[in-house]
């Protein structure tokens, strides 16, 4: 008999994003078996988008003031559960806690909550990550670290799930492209929070330039810490060796990551700001062309790059231990080959969309007995 999920977010393609991603790769992967259905906020080219899958989206149109689009949400949704009467109800985020909240006290209909960490450290998010989390009968996150975070606000061990979410989708074939570029580390991130650590690279890029001479720091991403991180360069004479791409499309990513020598993102924790890494999805993006990462030992950070296995993890906020494993990695092909080629062996196998759609499939069994 099929099944049919209900799956409600405020974030989906073709918007884009990491959570984004995560949902559509989520929806796309049940509905191969099942019946899905989704509640999401309209977004440009949502029509094209929507014609070209195998699930039902019900989009809402997106109002002036934002409280009237997240109240928008939660009556499509609720006019959604009564239409499709769904197995389950999969809340894809803590802004739509409310709606999933009154499926399961009124309608007795199982929920299970996706949390992936940032709801958890937002003052203004936390009250609805927090009913979402109490009223569910599952709580699925992306690392050890985001399950301890969860369990800090009362939510019991045992209700929570973790499954490091998916990467890729492809094979990819790894090109060397450090012998005909100089060595390259790549950096990818939306350019808004600090704790993501671009800061701290750049501070180490004077060291690693004195034992790797052609060494070049590549960010992609684009945002509003851009011109703080261009002036910086600049003050640490560094700025002729760092290549700033902006906001790239997938095509132009490959290239970039298949080209790198090193993927490097020593994401900090940050209490006062809130900031953390939950996971880190790029480091496996990275892992799939074959390369090895160097990350900060933070967050959940340690999940996704196995420390001396399938990279190197360091202190984020010193540079000198960030530019010491760098050098080493640049000056030791063999070592980083290595751990490039034990960290696409880990993407693609343990850490591919296939083993998470598995696993998020098991929890939802799991919640119906």
């Amino acid at each position: 008999m099929r099944r049919r999920w209900l799956l409600l977010t405020t974030d989906f393609p073709p918007s884009t994003g990491g959570i984004q991603q995560l949902l559509w790769k989520l929806a796309s992967g049940l509905a191969a078996t099942d019946s899905v259905i989704v509640v999401a906020p309209a977004a440009r080219g949502d029509r094209e988008f929507d014609r070209q899958q195998s699930i039902v989206t019900v989009r809402v149109p997106l109002l002036r003031w934002r409280v009237f689009s997240i109240a928008a949400l939660w009556i499509w949704a609720l006019a959604a559960i009564i239409r499709y009467r769904p197995t389950a109800i999969i809340c894809g985020h803590a802004m739509m806690g409310p709606a999933a909240a009154v499926a399961r006290i009124v309608g007795r209909i199982p929920v299970v909550a996706m949390v992936y960490g940032s709801e958890v450290r937002s003052p203004r998010i936390l009250p609805l990550a927090t009913l979402t989390m109490n009223t569910a009968n599952r709580v699925v996150t992306i690392s050890r670290f985001t399950a301890s975070e969860i369990k800090s606000h009362g939510i019991a061990a045992e209700s929570i799930a973790v499954i490091p979410p998916g990467a890729g989708g492809e094979q990819y074939d790894c090109v060397d492209a450090g012998s005909t570029n100089g060595h390259v580390l790549l950096s990818v991130s939306r350019l808004a929070d600090r704790y993501k650590g671009h800061d701290m690279v750049l501070r180490a890029l004077p060291l690693i330039r004195g034992r790797v001479p052609d060494v070049r720091y590549v960010i992609a991403g684009d945002g509003p810490l851009r011109p703080f991180l261009e002036r910086m360069a600049v003050a640490l004479g560094v700025a002729d060796a760092v290549q700033f791409v902006g906001e790239i499309d997938a095509h132009e990513l490959d290239a970039w990551y298949r080209r790198c020598d090193l993927f490097v993102l020593a994401s900090r924790e940050e209490a006062s700001a809130g900031g953390a890494e939950g996971f880190g999805l790029v480091f496996i993006e990275a892992a799939l062309r074959g390369k090895p990462s160097l990350g900060g030992r933070s967050g959940g950070i340690p999940d996704a790059v196995l420390d001396g296995v399938t990279g190197v993890l360091v202190d984020p906020q010193d540079p000198v231990a960030i530019a010491r494993a760098a050098i080493d990695l640049l000056s030791n092909p063999a070592r980083a080959a290595s751990l490039g080629a034990a960290a696409r062996a880990r993407a693609e196998n343990e850490l591919s969309w296939r083993a998470y759609i598995a696993a998020f499939r098991e929890v939802l069994d799991q919640t119906l007995h």
